[in-house]
């Protein structure tokens, strides 16, 4: 759909076309324009949902992006249009915008995924349907009959008919011969992939990207934005290691409690030792186990959030460092290509050679415009009123000569472009090395340019996030220290009672016995020895 809109658009281009259609010319092509942008938009929308179902997370987020900026496009040249139009438009860009949204918001904290530049992945080629019909202005079922057939003799306006059959067949051979060079020239255009504008493309590595500069302008206004991010980290880090301390203390305590309980139980001869389920805890001390088991519950779930946080913020701040930094440094930190004198020698021959390609289309372009102007032109309805008609093919063949000498420009034009292809081939090979190593420079530069604006981006999620993190500590904070002091007042008592139990024990049993002594051994006489 895209590309036949561009053709209707190349179409209305035309002098003829603008002169035929006049101040309407220029609307039809605002409205040809806007929906070839609203289609291509639709189309990359398209690509992005299959760069989602094949988990290409970096793939979707830029065809997202490309279908953003295209349907923007689209809603500038709409102004004027009807309110069906403006309605479509906006239900476009609330799909669009919250797919791009979305897409952004998981790649940034999930996938983490480089994002491609969009000329780096594989061009949407059209798939044409169906096969446009040309119109004949000079066919009676188009045109209906000729008002003036009756303002010259039948015969010279039969004659009339053949002679522009004849010139008919001339432009019909012309243009067959024009349409197989072109679409040669297309096919092998399109497989080199070389755009003159863009082949080297070395201008936008000379300066920092005005999407960049105004990230840069952004924190120049707010110099304390690093300081800032650090602080309220560490904030929340002093916050995080209190409540650890604090829930750690109470579970030591328990622990110590429970061991003293089991220890008075083994004195007492209740439980046997190393057997038995632990005693069981005051009620003070079960409730203060239960909160305290509670509130590590929360605060384990909100150490991996915490970590996450700081792990973004570790990945964030060197790029905040940079954007807030001198434009130098950051100029530095942007990846710029390296070329020898013969790579840029390489580069030099080719875009000559892509000039030379242009200038061959343009050559021929004006010279199909101008046999068509000749051919239009062309009457001799005068002549053949006057012309025997047994003269007729002779004067058809002296008429036909004066567009000898253009054809004789086309033919050459066409001859020449073997030539020019095989120069561009040879001229490709050479540049192969060349053309990887300014990809790979790109998407480099793209990379990291994409890379300190997302940095940018998180700067304010990370600010909100990290406050939220403090008050949720602080609040856990306080609920933990008071649950320490719960647990040590639950302790010392549970410690008090246990002294009491012991002391009411002794009393209870009974003073040890005497014991006889033992007889002394006699000693033996030695007469016996």
């Amino acid at each position: 759909v895209v590309d036949y809109y561009k053709e209707a658009c190349r179409a209305l281009e035309n002098s003829e076309t603008a002169s035929l259609l006049g101040k309407i010319q220029k609307d039809w092509k605002k409205l040809v324009q806007m929906k070839i942008y609203y289609f291509a938009a639709v189309a990359h929308l398209h690509m992005g949902k299959q760069a989602e179902e094949q988990q290409k997370f970096g793939e979707r987020v830029i065809y997202f992006q490309s279908a953003l900026d295209k349907l923007n496009e689209a809603i500038k040249l709409a102004k004027g249009q009807p309110e069906t139009v403006q309605e479509a438009l906006r239900f476009t860009m609330d799909v669009i915008g919250g797919k791009y949204n979305s897409a952004k918001k998981d790649n940034d904290f999930i996938y983490h995924e480089a994002v491609p530049a969009l000329d780096t992945l594989q061009s949407v080629k059209g798939a044409p349907l169906v096969k446009a019909l040309p119109v004949n202005p000079t066919d009676p079922a188009v045109t209906g009959p000729d008002i003036f057939a009756k303002l010259v003799p039948m015969a010279a306006h039969e004659a009339s008919s053949l002679y522009s059959e004849e010139k008919a067949k001339l432009l019909r051979d012309v243009m067959a011969k024009i349409e197989a060079k072109n679409e040669v020239l297309d096919q092998f255009m399109d497989s080199m992939q070389l755009d003159p504008e863009t082949v080297d493309n070395l201008e936008m590595y000379s300066h920092i990207p005005p999407v960049l500069m105004e990230k840069c302008a952004a924190l120049s206004v707010r110099p304390d934005t690093v300081k800032n991010l650090v602080q309220s980290m560490q904030v929340l880090s002093g916050v995080f290691t209190d409540v650890e301390a604090s829930l750690k203390e109470i579970r030591d305590l328990l622990e110590e409690d429970e061991a003293q309980e089991r220890k008075l139980q083994e004195l007492l001869g209740k439980v046997p030792p190393a057997q038995g389920s632990p005693p069981p805890p005051s009620p003070g001390l079960a409730e203060v186990s239960k909160e305290c088991s509670k509130y590590m519950e929360v605060h384990e779930k909100a150490s991996f959030t915490n970590t996450e946080l700081h792990k973004a913020m570790n990945l964030h701040i060197g790029n905040l460092r940079l954007l807030s930094g001198p434009l130098e440094q950051v100029r530095a930190a942007l990846p710029s290509p390296a070329l020898t004198e013969d790579d840029k020698q390489v580069l030099q021959n080719l875009k000559r050679i892509l000039a030379k390609v242009q200038e061959m289309r343009d050559q021929r372009m004006s010279l199909e415009q101008q046999l068509r102007e000749m051919i239009q032109k062309d009457d001799i309805t005068t002549s053949l009123v006057t012309t025997d008609r047994s003269e007729m093919k002779k004067l058809f063949e002296e008429q036909l000569k004066k567009y000898d000498q253009i054809k004789v420009y086309l033919e050459q034009n066409l001859a020449a472009q073997e030539n020019v292809l095989k120069a561009l081939t040879d001229a490709n090979v050479k540049y192969a090395t060349v053309r990887k190593a300014l990809a790979e420079v790109e998407h480099k530069w793209n990379t990291t340019v994409q890379t300190l604006v997302a940095s940018y981006e998180a700067y304010e999620d990370l600010m909100k996030k990290s406050q939220e993190g403090k008050d949720f500590y602080t609040d856990l904070e306080g609920k933990a220290a008071k649950l320490l002091e719960k647990a040590r007042a639950a302790c010392q008592a549970a410690e008090a009672n246990r002294q009491q139990i012991l002391e009411k024990e002794m009393k209870k049993q009974p003073p040890p016995r005497p014991t006889a002594p033992k007889p002394a051994l006699q000693k033996k006489p030695p007469e016996l020895e």
